[in-house]
């Protein structure tokens, strides 16, 4: 068995680099034995095998440092007294019984708070892009586990330093000027303030609360408005990766620019609008790490395809993990980030296996067939690669995940591609008010059928207590499985 991609060990090994990190509180000292190594493996090229062994080591150090450095900044050490601090509001506000929660940039960009207001008239007011200023006591991200959760983990994967709560006494408006935050905030700033008035169009449509939390979530990654029942049950039914923006959404969104703009005499003109929009969309949608990851694949494949050489692979997914590990080690730690990789990754080499249990021949011949079953392969792989760690954190099991996926992708792709048209013709009122009214149709017919599915006998399995190790061993299976059925059927198989 051969896949060919040379940059998946040297993921992994950044990867245990970072993992190692917590334990290494010098990384100046690791960055000085990493130029050593690079140097030491320049010198060496006369013996591929060590300057190979240098390449992972020197990977692996690399990783640490990072992983190392990281730590160290998002470890600030906060006055015990408290202080005045400018606040420039980053995220749509969340309301709750007592308190306005956001998140929030020192107006020098130098922080990112994760603050709380004491609930009033005044505070319900409060929105992105405004500036406060709070005197309060600024203090380190507290330790809270429950289960397999690491509130404090979970925290510096998103870049907090800091959380703040403020009585209603100790804050007030403020202008602040943004000339201090950097050029990549101060778009990203942009882009969510854009993304707040496009949130605000669809509140004035008039939306019942589920229907509209399912689209803010579907198509602008706010899951704000979501409520906890809703998420529960598509949870239960194995749709959760509906309502965080991922790879799926921006295939579609990827499909249909491609469609609007096809011009195949200028397939390149072609290929760099529809990656400009989709980097546009990830910067109004927040820069997720699942939205950035397959923005990065989408736009390696735009640049494979301009040469008639569009394929998305291992090697692909590798170069994407080690950018986005560079740019914010943490991220591993990051479920999203976990998920993400582990579902393509599953379904680039898996879903080969499966789909060709049918013979590609047949498949031709009936094209209803070969769609319906590439989305019954393309679920299935990707359900063996995510099962064991969805099963870890949240001790659940969808059973009917097949039955969702065939109700909500199709339906997703309706949603997805009727926000753009009423985003596009919103200056066209009566259009505009139309498709709102077929999206909530949609959208609420999307909710009923996944409650219905949720009813289902033996819908979901409770209770699964995994620990740590067994995952390691469950995936190691995994991994043994795909060896085996690829020697023992290499035409099955299709390299990285």
């Amino acid at each position: 068995m051969k896949i060919h991609a040379p940059l998946l060990p040297l993921a992994i090994s950044m990867i245990a680099g970072i993992a190692m990190s917590p334990w290494i509180d010098n990384w100046l000292m690791l960055l000085a034995v990493l130029a050593i190594v690079l140097l030491i493996t320049c010198c060496i090229g006369r013996y591929p095998r060590l300057q190979t062994a240098g390449i992972f080591v020197g990977t692996l150090l690399l990783g640490m440092t990072l992983g190392s450095r990281q730590r160290q900044v998002l470890n600030v050490e906060w006055p015990q007294e408290k202080q005045q601090v400018e606040l420039i509001v980053t995220s749509e506000v969340e309301i709750k019984e007592k308190t306005v929660v956001f998140d929030a940039l020192t107006a020098d960009g130098k922080y990112k708070l994760h603050c709380s207001i004491q609930r009033d008239k005044h505070s319900e007011q409060i929105q992105i892009g405004n500036g406060i200023l709070v005197h309060s006591r600024i203090k380190k991200i507290h330790e809270y586990r429950h289960g397999h959760f690491d509130y404090l983990q979970y925290m510096q994967c998103h870049g907090f330093t800091g959380e703040v709560y403020a009585y209603s006494h100790q804050w007030k408006w403020q202008t602040i000027s943004l000339a201090k935050l950097s050029m990549t905030d101060r778009l990203r700033w942009r882009f969510l303030t854009w993304r707040h008035q496009l949130l605000e169009h669809f509140r004035q449509r008039q939306m019942d609360e589920d229907a509209y939390g399912v689209i803010a979530a579907m198509t602008l990654g706010d899951k704000t408005t979501l409520s906890q029942e809703l998420k529960d049950t598509y949870s239960r039914v194995g749709a959760s990766h509906i309502l965080a923006l991922s790879g799926l959404h921006l295939m579609i969104i990827y499909g249909v620019i491609s469609l609007v703009i096809g011009w195949h005499r200028y397939h390149m003109a072609t290929q760099v609008i529809t990656v400009l929009a989709i980097w546009t969309f990830a910067l109004l949608t927040g820069l997720s790490t699942s939205v950035v990851r397959s923005a990065f694949m989408i736009s390696i494949y735009a640049l494979l395809s301009v040469g008639y050489r569009g394929r998305m692979s291992v090697n692909t997914l590798a170069f994407v993990a080690i950018i986005l590990l560079v740019v914010n080690p943490m991220s591993i730690y990051d479920l999203g980030f976990q998920l993400s990789f582990l579902s393509v990754l599953s379904i680039l080499l898996i879903h080969p296996l499966i789909n060709n249990l049918i013979k590609a021949h047949i498949q031709q011949q009936h094209r209803w067939l070969s769609t319906a079953w590439g989305l019954v392969t393309v679920s299935i792989a990707a359900q063996i690669g995510t099962a064991p760690l969805v099963a870890y954190q949240f001790g659940r099991f969808s059973t009917w995940f097949l039955l969702s996926n065939f109700i909500v992708i199709p339906i997703a792709w309706l949603i997805l591609c009727g926000t753009l048209l009423c985003i596009a013709l919103s200056w066209w009122s009566w259009v505009a008010s139309g498709l709102t009214i077929l999206l909530i149709w949609l959208t609420n017919t999307m909710n009923h059928a996944l409650e219905w599915v949720a009813q289902l006998p033996m819908s979901h399995i409770e209770g699964i207590n995994l620990s740590a190790v067994q995952v390691y061993l469950i995936y190691i299976m995994i991994v043994c499985s795909y060896v085996i059925i690829s020697l023992r059927y290499p035409a099955t198989r299709r390299s990285g």
